[in-house]
């Protein structure tokens, strides 16, 4: 429709409502704008478009406008998105980018799923400028990162000690070991002549942890048994 030099089409599709403003606004027209803007955004829908491809705003007073009328969207559980993707627009609301929905279309906000969640969390992607954080996002993964590869500092060195001390432990153990072979090695050759004179009849009692330790011990058990029968 057409009402005071403004230019407003409206198309409805059900929920989503795009409204397009096209010509030159300037602060005259700024309260005929936004009574018909908040009239239009008022009625039924929960997903309006403000198509500002085609309109020149001569003044920043509509930029106030447009964020009390994003207030009241909410207020109402609807949602408000721009809709433009040149660049004169682009310098007029690029104070406010972060805070309101831009898109270039009614499609591309549709197919913005998780472009839309990452620019929530602060991460934004673009075809020539390629990942780019905000600082405080930044800030966080840094943090994360950090923490992350202090914890794993910190199980490798765990990790080293445990294997330090388990090989600690078998080279006690092979020295306990070699130790023990020298005490059988050494029973063995001391009990030899008393096999040879047929005094020892089992050579198990003879070991390391046994009950009898050298030849001379074996005797006098020998001589003990003899008396007690």
């Amino acid at each position: 429709m057409r009402a005071d030099l403004i230019d407003i089409q409206i198309e409805d599709y059900g929920n989503d409502v795009e409204i397009a403003l096209s010509g030159s606004l300037n602060k005259a027209q700024l309260s005929a704008v936004r009574e018909k803007l908040d009239a239009l955004m008022s009625g039924p829908g929960i997903f309006f478009f403000l198509n500002l491809e085609h309109v020149h705003f001569a003044v920043d007073d509509y930029l106030d406008m447009f964020l009390d009328l994003l207030n009241k969207t909410k207020d109402r559980n609807s949602t408000m998105i721009l809709i433009f993707q040149n660049e004169e627009q682009q310098e007029y609301f690029y104070r406010y980018r972060n805070i309101f929905e831009i898109h270039e279309s009614r499609d591309a906000y549709k197919n913005s799923g998780l472009s839309k969640q990452l620019k929530q969390v602060g991460i934004y992607y673009g075809k020539k400028t390629g990942l780019r954080l905000t600082p405080s996002v930044a800030i966080a993964a840094g943090v994360l990162i950090m923490g992350w590869l202090v914890t794993l500092f910190l199980i490798i060195a765990a990790q080293g000690r445990d294997i330090a001390d388990k090989q600690s432990q078998i080279m006690v153990l092979q020295s306990q070991r070699d130790r023990y072979v020298q005490e059988i090695d050494k029973l063995e050759s001391s009990i030899g002549p008393l096999k040879r004179l047929g005094v020892v009849e089992d050579t198990s009692q003879l070991n390391s942890f046994g009950a009898i330790r050298d030849w001379v011990s074996y005797l006098k058990y020998l001589e003990n048994t003899r008396r007690e029968e």
